[in-house]
């Protein structure tokens, strides 16, 4: 039976703007983190470890929980793991700005990994709220939210840590968390309630391992290998982008500009790569391809010595980055039941966080050693080496989709009406018409009264047709 679809736009509208302002929020506060640090009372020696512990503080709590609270959310329903996230943003957010000491603020950090989320609860929602044909779509629409969020927190951060006090932010931000949380519980709803599913329609929930294996393991250490690139990059490229820069001042507003390029190639990629998911119905593929050019964008990137060239290339990064969490998660939502795709896209969004924490943490530390081209260098290769790790699954599925369905995979940058004409489906073998075919009594030019119409030489295995079907 078709799945109905359930994700209305209230929802998607209620998920973005508690995405949007998540993101916006803690990105506002992170390119800043050292003068927040500072101002609580950090040396000038220990400044910068404190700064890096507490950017890097979230993400390891939010891998550990997230596959917990998306099998909690298939038992109570996705609607109250983003109700939970936003009041842990909440909390969280009222902590920082009531610290006094760089380990208080780090502890809220933590409190905000371990309770908060907003991120990925909206992404177990909307596996589990949309339906078949429109999941790619709309986990593009909800990946958009944090790229706009990543692309103006940076701005409203910079404009406001002139006034030396980030209090008023860290309130507003734990303010609308808890606005945004009461009107979730009003107006969102649950798609489904899993303790009132009929007997026997869903499979029984496994555990954890069990669900990776069902997920993938190679698709898994994929997802992580491609965001530890990608993020491993962060720490990097300021110190590539000064190698570059005539003068040294000059490197913050070109790490500043490009780094609002890539976010903004995000943005309007989040959506392209959602529609690209559902008009093909595979997403490591989608997947494979997009690593392959990120891996590409990158590794250029490290080869080019002219700072106008990177406008492009960061550009065109950003918008393939833009569908490689959204595809793995789409992959691990098509491997699920209908009432177990918050937990199966958890334990997918672990692996990306995973990478997202490790990433950052080794190249920072590897950067006393290497010099900030070759550690360009190597995260390239880790893109590159998800989308070869990738590639046999990728055809398997392929071939698996293509013996399965009659469905025709449609191919990225190809318009659907050049691959079917049939509506997307495979064309049935046409069936033979009879030529100089005429009714009874009807003469054509130029055949006589005795002419024997020609037929096709496969009319003896076409079914004949009723001349009376025909209309006058």
């Amino acid at each position: 039976m078709r799945e109905q679809p359930v994700l209305r736009r209230t929802d998607m509208g209620l998920l973005w703007i508690s995405q949007f302002v998540n993101t916006a929020g803690l990105m506002a506060l992170v390119p800043i983190m050292p003068l927040y640090m500072a101002s609580l009372g950090a040396s000038d020696a220990t400044v910068g470890v404190w700064a890096g512990a507490a950017i890097a503080a979230p993400a390891l709590p939010l891998a550990i929980t997230t596959p917990l609270w998306g099998r909690l959310g298939d038992r109570i329903g996705p609607k109250w793991m983003v109700v939970r996230a936003l009041l842990g943003l909440c909390l969280a957010m009222a902590l920082m700005a009531a610290a006094g000491s760089p380990l208080g603020l780090l502890a809220a950090r933590i409190v905000q990994g371990t309770f908060g989320g907003v991120v990925e609860a909206a992404a177990a929602y909307v596996g589990s709220a949309a339906s078949e044909g429109s999941r790619g779509r709309a986990l593009g629409r909800s990946y958009s939210a944090t790229a706009a969020g990543a692309l103006a927190g940076p701005v409203a951060g910079g404009m406001l840590v002139a006034t030396g006090d980030l209090r008023p932010l860290l309130i507003g931000i734990a303010l609308a968390a808890l606005l945004l949380g009461a009107v979730c519980v009003v107006r969102l709803r649950n798609p489904h309630d899993a303790r009132r599913s009929p007997a026997g329609a869903e499979p029984v929930r496994a555990g954890l391992v069990s669900v990776g294996a069902r997920i993938g393991w190679i698709p898994l250490a994929g997802g992580f290998l491609a965001f530890f690139g990608v993020y491993g990059l962060i720490p990097i490229y300021a110190g590539f982008v000064t190698e570059l820069v005539a003068e040294p001042q000059q490197a913050g507003p070109w790490v500043g500009g490009l780094h609002a390029v890539m976010w903004g190639g995000t943005l309007v990629g989040s959506l392209w790569w959602g529609r690209v998911n559902d008009r093909t119905g595979l997403p490591l593929r989608t997947l494979v391809i997009a690593s392959g050019i990120t891996a590409v964008t990158v590794l250029a990137q490290a080869a080019v010595g002219w700072l106008p060239a990177l406008v492009p290339l960061r550009f065109i990064q950003g918008f393939c980055f833009a569908a490689l969490a959204q595809s793995l998660l789409l992959y691990a939502s098509q491997r699920a039941g209908q009432h177990e795709r918050a937990g199966y896209v958890g334990v997918a969004n672990s692996f990306l966080l995973g990478g997202q924490f490790l990433g950052p943490l080794l190249a920072g530390g590897a950067m006393v050693l290497l010099t900030p081209s070759v550690g360009v260098l190597i995260t390239g290769i880790c893109v590159a080496a998800t989308a070869l790790l990738l590639s046999a699954p990728a055809i398997a599925a392929a071939r698996a989709a293509g013996s399965g369905s009659a469905r025709v995979p449609a191919i990225p940058f190809v318009p659907q009406h050049w691959r079917t004409r049939s509506g997307g489906r495979l064309a049935g073998p046409r069936r033979p018409r009879l030529r100089n075919w005429s009714r009874p009594g009807r003469r054509v030019r130029g055949q006589g009264p005795g002419h024997v119409p020609a037929v096709s030489p496969h009319a003896a295995t076409a079914r004949p047709r009723d001349p009376r079907s025909r209309a006058g």
